[in-house]
């Protein structure tokens, strides 16, 4: 996984030193004039591949969906089960039904515009090559502009064109744009990397106008200075922390849409030394189609062995989601542990945390766990494919909980619950 974060060229744009960014990266810090700042969009990060030198004609860039994250399957399937006597020479057998959850990572990029005279997919080269963000040379050429559309709606367009499996929850996933460029000469269509022409089906010529008359795309990255909007104190973060938080004032903030956002949050506190944070999200989902506003309504549904009482039925039920990416089923794991684990009454946001681990999920991706978590945990799964396909969940409210785990032999331990969190798989999980 470590190689499918491509490497991005970028300026500093207070001294204008040369920086390398990680896809995945969200602040640039420049280790000559100390400077951070986060790099915001309201929708998707663009990218291009910079053209060989020496190119004369005008250069076309033509836009490629990249799209990389957790994929979980939900699956319906009829198991043939023998039955054979003991006593009597017969045998039986019945069909019941099972509900299997895959999983599994995806890295694809393809082609955005409803085309086929170019190649399909970018192969490589964004592996091989160091990208830069769109904007950053006004004087690079013409960027086509592609269709709007949400994450979702890509994946379910490309699972169709490859008879993939349509119905899946995707999560986690980080979506992008990248330009390659092209150019014309000679009445052909050339690769403006290689400056090879192209083979193909359409006279070049058509082509060419075609791209002459294209609506060109325009977007830029922007900087926001890494200062809490409550205090003026500096930001701290690593590199691809989504979420932010003032050791001053203690207010954390979203910068994701070209603004500072406050989220909310609050902390399972610890008093022992050398503990970190790790960020769970808190979700209070409405979902319609089946009871489930409160605890109680969990321990009836999951069947949970928890004798009913009056606290249950008054504690609220919520969702709990890994802050920051996993493996994919280590990622469920941890969402089925906590959502099973009401919290105690006593947290609080008033309460100095030293170490926090980054948030790398945002709480939109987090919300799409919810119908995953409730497919595992329902203990009935009789016509489960029915259920969940009539089932509509609304986020209605969203926080950070920060819970607290020590180091032990190359494991995180929860202090609280005795939940252990492999170290190897939170560092494997940076790279998804």
């Amino acid at each position: 996984m470590n190689g499918s974060n491509f490497k991005i060229e970028q300026q500093c744009p207070q001294c204008g030193a040369p920086i390398i960014l990680d896809e995945a990266d969200r602040i640039l810090s420049c280790k000559f004039c100390r400077t951070r700042i986060y790099l915001a969009t309201e929708d998707f990060f663009r990218f291009y591949l910079p053209p060989a030198e020496g190119i004369p004609e005008n250069i076309y860039f033509i836009p490629y969906w990249r799209i990389k994250g957790l994929s979980f399957t939900i699956q319906e399937k009829d198991i043939v089960v023998e039955h054979n006597g003991s006593l009597f020479s017969y045998s039986l057998s019945s069909t019941i039904k099972r509900v299997d959850i895959s999983n599994k990572y995806f890295d694809i990029n393809f082609l955005s515009l409803d085309s086929k005279l170019f190649p399909h997919s970018l192969g490589l080269r964004p592996q091989a090559m160091k990208l830069k963000f769109m904007g950053s040379n006004k004087h690079e050429g013409k960027f086509l502009k592609f269709p709007s559309k949400s994450s979702e709606t890509i994946i379910n367009a490309y699972q169709k064109r490859t008879d993939g499996v349509y119905k899946a929850i995707f999560i986690g996933e980080t979506t992008s744009v990248i330009y390659t460029p092209v150019y014309c000469a000679n009445n052909r269509v050339y690769d403006a990397i290689l400056k090879r022409p192209f083979e193909l089906m359409q006279r070049d010529m058509e082509i060419e106008q075609a791209l002459i008359s294209a609506e060109d795309e325009k977007w830029h990255v922007e900087f926001l200075p890494l200062l809490c909007p409550d205090c003026g104190a500096d930001l701290p973060g690593e590199k691809d922390a989504l979420i932010v938080f003032c050791d001053n004032c203690r207010a954390a903030w979203d910068p994701s849409g070209k603004k500072f956002s406050r989220v909310k949050y609050s902390v399972w506190q610890e008093t022992k030394d050398d503990i970190t944070y790790l960020p769970f999200w808190q979700l209070k989902v409405k979902v319609s189609g089946i009871k489930l506003e409160t605890y109680a309504d969990l321990i009836k549904v999951a069947n949970l062995p928890k004798s009913p009482s009056e606290v249950w039925a008054q504690t609220p039920f919520y969702f709990f989601v890994p802050a920051f990416k996993l493996n994919p089923s280590l990622f469920l794991r941890w969402c089925r542990q906590l959502t099973v684990t009401p919290l105690p009454e006593n947290l609080t946001a008033d309460f100095p945390v030293k170490k926090i681990y980054q948030v790398t999920l945002p709480v939109n991706e987090a919300m799409e766990s919810s119908l995953l978590t409730l497919a595992s945990l329902i203990a009935d799964k009789r016509n489960l494919a029915d259920l969940l396909s009539s089932l509509n969940f609304t986020l209605e409210d969203s926080s950070l909980v920060l819970h607290p785990f020590r180091v032990s032999a190359g494991e995180l331990i929860h202090t609280k619950l005795g939940f252990p969190m492999d170290i190897n798989a939170l560092n494997m999980g940076t790279h998804i």
